[in-house]
């Protein structure tokens, strides 16, 4: 069954592993990335990812100082908290993982949508915008929501080019205290609308 506008992706049921998710989700294609469920043996690349000092300071947030042992509890226990949809970035080339995404916050018909690409080579090559393209089409056209919410961070201008990018509108700003460096950011509020697709 398609998904997109265009892009050529394709949502399938999930069958080659075992998801950690609750419930089951689907494997969302696109040409550059595949976005699946989260398995244990992705634990050791989410760790790498959130001990990065660059990814923490797009954050606003410092690098993660537990051992792996107990970032692995914390991952495999958020992986399988239902109100949250967690989908790991697979490289089509290579078929390794490559970065994250988060669906959640679901109030109102709309949810907050989440994304980091771990590995430092393919920032900024497109991967991180196919798949927010391939969250969005599975937003509203599988899940039926209506309006999809963002974030990031005064100086994260690649994570606002991507949603200007794909028709995310600015909602508003805010101020933060980075827990990364201790000073004060703003923070930029997007937001993309089903009926303005």
């Amino acid at each position: 069954m398609p998904v997109g506008n265009g892009t050529g992706a394709r949502h399938e049921r999930v069958g080659r592993s075992e998801p950690i998710h609750a419930e089951e989700l689907n494997v969302l294609r696109g040409e550059m990335v595949i976005l699946r469920p989260p398995c244990e043996s992705d634990v050791e690349a989410a760790y790498e990812w959130d001990r990065d000092p660059e990814l923490a300071a797009w954050n606003g947030r410092p690098p993660i100082k537990i051992s792996l042992e107990a970032a692995r509890r914390d991952y495999l226990s958020r992986w399988k908290d239902a109100s949250v949809k967690t989908f790991i970035l697979e490289s089509r080339a290579d078929g390794e993982p490559i970065g994250m995404a988060t669906l959640y916050d679901f109030r109102n018909g709309s949810c907050e949508l989440g994304i980091k690409i771990g590995r430092d080579d393919l920032r900024g090559h497109g991967h991180g915008a196919e798949a927010v393209e391939l969250l969005l089409s599975y937003c509203f056209d599988v899940m039926g929501l209506n309006t999809v919410r963002g974030s990031t961070l005064a100086h994260n201008v690649r994570m606002q080019r991507v949603f200007e990018k794909l028709g995310f509108k600015e909602s508003g700003d805010g101020s933060i205290i980075s827990r990364f460096d201790n000073k004060r950011y703003t923070e930029l509020f997007y937001e993309r609308r089903w009926d303005e697709r």
